[in-house]
């Protein structure tokens, strides 16, 4: 357990509402959930009783808040000996978006101009994920594709972008000496893609029904190192945006053929969980990030 999850079960326990408790630590209510139920894994037993009206504390909860209450008396004193907060404020950030890695670190140095004790928590990962983990409350934002059509998610443009898409294959299943290929010499080879849940295999899909091109797919998967590493064991082709494989243009038996008239066109944007009343901070970054991520 940790202070964090002490606190929100303190929350809970004085408000008596899980939803009370989301408004006011600014956190999504499902993450209050999360909370708790790591609590209760902890400890073993169940803390709290759920009903439509209030939330009560069952025996276990009852000696667990005897010692919340008396570690928060403590922080508040240890606060106001120190004058200073004892922990920093977080920001927990998730990007599916590669080609803004290089904008991020002027991004964090001027939200910590504003929040000098702010740490950073940075996770990289597909747009699924991403939406998993600000659900979870384990990300406070995060950058990704657009549209998003979650009813428990806001959404705000930041840019749209637009990059070549490439076909990367061995060196035995892709022409020799070739810049680029077309759709129709695609035929017959087996390709690795991302899922169908994600904007690039989506963008794919409709770049393949206008060519009235049905492709072989052998595997989806969602992570472009493992792809370029089956693709790398000689399983099949792969298609991908131009700017994932800068760091892979000089792996030895990789071979890298534009596809001819396709282009990866996207709408990227900021997402996080609809507050009633979302924190400074949250605010602060929204705004920063508006100022920072541009194509």
């Amino acid at each position: 357990m940790n202070l964090h999850q002490l606190y929100v079960f303190k929350v809970v326990v004085e408000t008596g509402s899980f939803s009370k408790t989301a408004s006011e630590v600014h956190i999504a209510q499902s993450a209050i959930s999360y909370h708790i139920k790591m609590l209760e894994a902890e400890i073993g037993e169940p803390l709290l009783i759920r009903s439509r009206a209030h939330v009560s504390l069952t025996e276990k909860g009852k000696v667990l808040w005897k010692h919340v209450e008396k570690i928060f008396v403590v922080v508040e004193e240890a606060k106001r000996e120190l004058g200073v907060e004892i922990a920093p404020t977080e920001l927990r950030f998730g990007s599916s978006v590669s080609t803004l890695t290089g904008q991020l670190p002027a991004f964090f140095k001027h939200l910590r101009e504003v929040f000098p004790r702010l740490w950073f928590n940075l996770v990289v990962s597909p747009p699924p994920q991403i939406i998993d983990l600000l659900r979870l409350g384990k990300l406070d934002l995060g950058i990704l594709s657009l549209p998003l059509d979650e009813g428990d998610i806001a959404t705000i443009s930041l840019f749209h972008e637009e990059e070549q898409l490439i076909v990367v294959g061995n060196r035995e299943s892709l022409p020799a000496a070739r810049r680029e290929i077309s759709c129709s010499e695609l035929g017959g080879l087996p390709l690795i893609l991302y899922s169908q849940c994600t904007t690039t295999r989506k963008i794919l899909d409709s770049f393949f029904d206008d060519c009235s091109f049905s492709p072989t797919i052998l595997l989806e998967v969602d992570r472009e190192d493992t792809i370029l590493s089956l693709v790398r064991g000689g399983l099949g082709a792969t298609i991908l945006p131009s700017s994932l494989l800068s760091s892979y243009e000089r792996s030895p038996g990789l071979s890298f053929l534009k596809l001819h008239g396709a282009h990866l066109r996207r709408e990227i944007g900021l997402a996080y969980i609809k507050y009633p009343h979302p924190s400074p901070l949250l605010e602060t970054a929204i705004r920063l990030c508006r100022e920072h991520f541009h194509n």
